[in-house]
């Protein structure tokens, strides 16, 4: 009796790590991990493939509004509230989106080391309950083309900003895809705003 009071005395309480950041990636985590059994992300946060593995090698669960999700399930449980729209890109001028953009209609990543890294903060984000993407990248047909793979993506690439409005009437589209090299910042934030708006009009 007494030695299992004193088991329960020096049980420790599950530990958990708390990360409301955008982006969690591996090296955001893996020197934070000891002793963490539940790692407690945001809402909206994006997490990576390589988070999700690692928690499941270390049993850790993975926490999002308050709903636990086993880190061997496949991924986190995403919220049934339809979200923003996740934007991201590799054009230098992404963080002048931000500023521009309401938080309430888009979030904004940093800028990706390339076209790829923008798809799979994308792709992620949209597992994990945002409602759309927008990628602003180097080689738009290139980017659409790896989307096209992924079987909850339905990508559309819009060149210019009189071809948006036929893109959204024509295609059950989730995510847009820029070119960096012909769209600028007022216009990347007008198709932002007016893909929210269409995205609004069909939840």
């Amino acid at each position: 009796m007494l030695a299992t009071l004193v088991g329960e005395a020096i049980s420790p309480p599950a530990s958990t790590l708390n990360l409301p950041d955008n982006l969690i990636s591996l090296q955001s985590i893996k020197d934070r991990m000891s002793g963490v059994q539940v790692l407690r992300v945001g809402k909206s946060s994006v997490i990576t493939p390589a988070v999700r593995d690692f928690c499941k090698e270390l049993r850790v669960e993975i926490v999002r509004d308050g709903v636990a999700a086993s880190s061997s399930s496949q991924g986190v449980v995403a919220s049934s509230k339809p979200q923003r729209i996740l934007v991201a890109g590799t054009s230098i001028w992404l963080p002048a989106v931000a500023k521009q953009l309401c938080s309430k209609q888009a979030q904004v990543m940093d800028i990706a080391k390339d076209d790829s890294s923008a798809l799979r903060f994308i792709a992620e984000g949209v597992r994990n309950g945002h409602q759309a993407g927008m990628a602003i990248v180097q080689s738009p047909h290139a980017v659409c083309w790896q989307a096209a793979r992924d079987d909850r993506l339905r990508p559309a690439v819009v060149a210019n900003w009189l071809e948006l409005g036929e893109v959204l009437r024509e295609v059950p589209v989730n995510l847009l895809i820029l070119s960096s090299k012909t769209w600028n910042v007022p216009s990347a934030c007008n198709t932002a705003r007016r893909f929210f708006q269409h995205l609004q009009g069909r939840s």
